[in-house]
């Protein structure tokens, strides 16, 4: 399968990347830095651009099957940049599988109260990422939206799970970077939950 992946140079996106090589798929990684990504693999190919411009995704998404964003940003519009140009990108190489790492910081009527005071601080954050989701909720594609709990650099436990949407998400909710990858790139390549959103810890 051939895989795009934004966010590449990121702690979760680096996972994704190798995973992916692991598997067995052919991987393009769409950077502004490629000196950042240390991966090097005959099924990798390193792309320069921007996720935030339109052309430059649009170049990346050809002869793609599915795309997996990691991209994370603290403030201003960047994840929601991004997913303009995605989409955009998206519907003119006809490419409909898109997984999207977002945060549970999102799902504001789901978090304990020390939850919502803490990610109450990164306001910003979570406006950028919340019109990001309506951008892909509105449009055509098979989007997955991941609310990943609090990330951690442990190893991969091989227990990711989507959270029922009744219970409270904690600040004490975790789970590793490589299981998230794990579950997107799963997601990715057998369509599971397109066309949802879903909270994801371990």
């Amino acid at each position: 399968m051939n895989i795009l992946v934004l966010g590449a140079t990121g702690s979760t996106g680096r996972m994704v990347v190798d995973q992916a090589l692991t598997a067995g798929h052919h991987v393009r990684a769409l950077v502004r830095s490629p000196e950042r990504l240390a991966a090097t693999h005959p099924n990798l190919e390193v792309v320069v651009g921007q996720a935030t411009d339109a052309s430059d995704v649009a170049r990346a998404l050809s002869g793609v099957d599915a795309v997996i964003s990691a991209l994370g940003a603290t403030n201003g519009s960047v994840i929601t940049d991004a997913t303009r140009a995605l989409i955009a990108g998206a519907d003119a190489q006809g490419v409909k599988r898109v997984v999207i790492m977002s945060s549970f910081a999102v799902l504001t009527d789901r978090l304990s109260r020390p939850a919502k005071l803490m990610t109450g601080m990164a306001g910003g954050m979570v406006r950028d990422k919340a019109a990001a989701e309506d951008l892909l909720r509105a449009s055509n594609l098979d989007w997955t939206i991941v609310h990943a709990v609090r990330l951690t650099n442990a190893p991969a436990r091989g227990t990711a799970a989507a959270v029922p949407e009744t219970t409270t998400l904690r600040l004490g909710d975790t789970i590793s970077r490589a299981d998230v990858a794990g579950w997107m790139l799963a997601a990715a390549t057998d369509n599971r939950a397109a066309r949802s959103s879903l909270a994801l810890a371990s």
